[in-house]
């Protein structure tokens, strides 16, 4: 009935009314751009997604982050290997009741320094002989910005997360 109405109103009406309309749209259009900031908070909808969901920023640090952390996990092992056979010699020749200890908190610091060192630096590639050396992360940066941003888009910043925010 309001459809069959309009096509009835004559053609001065129903131009006067579209440019009101379009005049309207327009303003109300430029009004939310201008107050886009009040209007939605994307920082606030991200922390609160994430505190209400504490499972989502583990699931994106094993998407962006699995090679690295594949990474520590491995050269932890290998690390503390190598450095737990020099605990062992420096143990068998200094008999102190703190030794393994005090070598185990070393051993454990060294071999997390090492894995971190190697994941983040050097930050800029570094060109050292034949090689170019850069921190994993760093060196996949592309590679993560993708998944980041395809993980955000799917599971944080979808329409009906950002509308409840």
């Amino acid at each position: 009935a309001g459809r069959a109405l309009f096509f009835s109103l004559p053609g001065r009406t129903k131009a006067a009314m579209a440019s009101a309309n379009h005049r309207f749209l327009h303003d109300f259009t430029v009004s939310m751009q201008d107050n886009i900031g009040t209007l939605l908070n994307i920082k606030n909808c991200v922390i609160n997604q994430m505190m209400q969901d504490r499972a989502l920023l583990g699931q994106l640090f094993r998407k962006c982050g699995q090679a690295e952390l594949d990474f520590l996990t491995n050269s932890g092992l290998w690390f503390g290997f190598m450095l737990g056979i020099i605990q062992m010699g420096v143990a068998l020749f200094w008999e102190n009741p703190w030794a393994l200890s005090i070598g185990g908190a070393i051993v454990g610091l060294a071999t997390n320094w090492l894995a971190l060192k190697w994941i983040f630096e050097p930050v800029n590639p570094t060109k050292v002989g034949p090689f170019i050396l850069q921190g994993q992360f760093l060196r996949r940066q592309q590679e993560v910005a993708k998944e980041f941003s395809a993980f955000f888009a799917n599971n944080v910043l979808t329409s009906e997360k950002l509308w409840d925010s």
